[in-house]
């Protein structure tokens, strides 16, 4: 490895995996052309790399252990945020810091991680710009819920945003993309009624504890989730940042919904009277009544409430283009 942990440097000669789910996506059939020429420009650059379909729904995160485990350098999730969320699984490790990088090939819907790192769109520019960077530690979240455990890098939440992945899941987002969530979101928002739960988080700059009811809890680490939701929230947020920049919508959703939506699309969230955003280190969220909202994390359905959220330091190490590394945020 050319760096060390915490260093900041240029990497050298690696091996890196690649790991990508074959069947998800709507450009899948150009996936192995794009993947071609990432190995391509990785091996010009004087890299080892080896490419791994993923083998199931899961997979992803026991296949990012196993290439660690075998001595990869750096990871490379190549897809969405879905794919990025279950490569990281197999990444952190509840002891020690992590070995290997991860690096992000942007080939989902959204890519809001790879949009906040400000990387190509261009499968192939991006893997060079992030092998020509240099690799930086920063913290995850962390949901617990029941006895299970599970890290976030983009966004964690409960509520209609749970609902909405959940919907998808059950059908269209392979066939359609992005618009698939406009098309549920549209459907869910006009016939759902949002069931009213408990919050509890702990203010990140007085560290004083909060309670209210909600309607939705959403907590994002990066600056734009892109599409229509892309004014919904803070540009503040970083994946550097060990706080979490946490909006709270209170009931009743029939009017705080559609008051975010046109608040935020106005640019005035902070005249909003149904929105709070708040930095927290940690929040919790509980039903009220059954059946239990759903939560989500980096876009991919995870159960339904109670859950509760943390964030650890020093989790990941992530590929960093020299550029975006340089901005300070």
């Amino acid at each position: 490895m050319g760096c060390g942990p915490n260093r900041v440097g240029r990497i050298k000669h690696v091996r890196c995996v690649l790991i990508y789910n074959p069947v998800a996506g709507i450009a899948r059939n150009g996936r192995q052309e794009q993947l071609r020429q990432v190995k391509e420009v990785l091996l010009s650059a004087g890299h080892e790399v080896e490419i791994a379909a993923t083998t199931g729904a899961d997979s992803a995160s026991e296949q990012a252990r196993e290439a660690v485990r075998s001595g990869a350098d750096v990871v490379f999730a190549c897809g969405g945020d879905g794919t990025v969320h279950q490569v990281i699984q197999g990444l952190i490790t509840d002891t020690g810091e992590p070995t290997a990088i991860l690096g992000v090939i942007p080939l989902g819907s959204a890519n809001a991680l790879a949009k906040h790192l400000r990387l190509s769109v261009d499968p192939a520019k991006a893997a060079l710009e992030q092998i020509n960077g240099s690799p930086r530690m920063i913290p995850a979240g962390q949901l617990l819920f029941g006895e299970q455990s599970r890290y976030f890098v983009v966004m964690a939440g409960a509520g209609p945003d749970g609902a909405l992945v959940y919907r998808v899941l059950r059908g269209g987002k392979e066939r359609f993309g992005r618009f698939a969530y406009y098309l549920h979101a549209a459907i869910l928002f006009a016939t759902q009624r949002f069931r009213t739960f408990k919050i509890e988080y702990v203010e990140e700059d007085s560290g004083k504890a909060f309670s209210q009811e909600a309607v939705s809890a959403m907590a994002v680490r990066v600056d734009d989730l892109g599409g229509l939701f892309s004014r919904l929230t803070s540009r503040q947020a970083s994946v550097e940042q060990t706080d979490l920049q946490l909006h709270i919508l209170r009931p009743p959703a029939l009017l705080s919904l559609p008051c975010w939506f046109l608040s935020g699309w106005l640019g005035l969230n902070k005249l909003n009277p149904f929105l709070k955003t708040v930095s927290v280190t940690s929040f919790g969220c509980v039903a009220c009544s059954e059946p239990a909202p759903h939560f989500q994390a980096d876009g991919e359905w995870v159960g339904g409430i109670p859950m509760r959220v943390s964030m650890v330091p020093n989790a990941l190490r992530i590929l960093v283009p020299s550029e975006a590394g340089g901005k300070q945020r």
